[in-house]
């Protein structure tokens, strides 16, 4: 018995899909259990049938490929071509609190992202940051001292020319012989 409800089921979601080309439109479908229990759905009206109102099947239409090679190549130079539209730290986040780190992540985000040329400058306190990895905007803050601590990003084009800045301020606590212990650790 479960089996002919399984295959009314899929038969209602293709009835469903095949009803219309608009999203806003709706199908009637009418439900009605037979002598023997079985459950069935229609799009024909039957007797003591319950009528069941729903929408249709929500579509998507894929955009079309790139007509050639050429105009990929040409929409990527368009990109490469944008200017840049901010840039800033996402990790650390503004105002954080360290307890004692061996180090601090640094990640830099860069939007649209660098073109050929840019070149992206961070700064802690004022000293250079060095990629943690060459070639990604990652570095690191290594054992740094109690206190508060700026970083600045800026991003330059070829010709030396500012295209975008940003910093943030992240602190730093160390234990201390009035406070050995962290709050937040538990200690």
């Amino acid at each position: 018995m479960q089996r002919y409800v399984s295959l009314s089921m899929t038969a209602l979601a293709v009835l469903a899909l095949c009803a219309g080309s608009t999203a806003a439109q709706t199908i009637t479908t009418y439900r009605w259990v037979d002598a023997q229990g079985v459950v069935h759905y229609s799009d024909t009206p039957q007797p003591g049938a319950q009528v069941i109102q729903q929408k249709s099947a929500q579509t998507y239409r894929a955009p079309a490929p790139p007509a050639s090679a050429a105009t990929a190549a040409a929409a990527a130079a368009k990109d490469a071509d944008s200017p840049i539209q901010g840039c800033g730290v996402i990790d650390p986040a503004s105002e954080a609190s360290f307890f004692a780190p061996d180090a601090v992540p640094v990640a830099v985000q860069v939007t649209p992202g660098l073109r050929p040329g840019d070149q992206v400058a961070v700064t802690v306190d004022g000293a250079a940051l060095n990629p943690a990895v060459p070639g990604r905007l990652q570095y690191q803050v290594s054992a740094p001292v109690r206190g508060a601590h700026t970083v600045n990003v800026t991003v330059q084009d070829a010709d030396g020319k500012q295209l975008c800045h940003s910093s943030l301020t992240f602190y730093v606590q160390q234990p201390s012989l009035l406070s050995p212990t962290s709050p937040a650790r538990g200690h």
